[in-house]
């Protein structure tokens, strides 16, 4: 079974933005990032994969998130991940988001809704 965390809210303070989950199903202690991000089309989620031994975490970023989230495209911003009690920095998060938003624009690919939603929160 995916392990999924579930982002359901966000806290900027200074220079950081933290993507909350405050309680997941499971232990996010010793996950290491993977500096890597896919797109969930039928849920319109972005999402950042951890890993946590051999297997897979999927941080899903819904698109109640996204407006908060786009700041990490024009400011320089570090991400942070908070699952109950435990923290990790979510490395190339700006990255792995543009890269994304680039290829989503025009794209028919990741579905009319998922391009639509992109389209008006980063696009415009």
């Amino acid at each position: 079974m995916r392990k999924t965390i579930r982002i359901t809210r966000t806290e900027k303070r200074g220079n950081e933005l933290w993507l909350v989950s405050d309680i997941p199903s499971f232990s996010t202690e010793g996950a290491v990032p993977k500096c890597y991000m896919l797109v969930n089309s039928d849920e319109q989620a972005f999402v950042y994969i951890i890993e946590k031994g051999d297997e897979f975490v999927y941080v899903s970023i819904p698109q109640p998130c996204w407006k908060e989230i786009k700041e990490v495209l024009t400011e320089p911003l570090t991400v942070w991940l908070r699952a109950g009690t435990n923290e990790l920095e979510l490395i190339g998060f700006s990255e792995e988001l543009a890269y994304l938003i680039d290829n989503i624009a025009g794209n028919a690919n990741y579905g009319e809704e998922m391009e639509k939603a992109v389209k008006e929160t980063f696009l415009t």
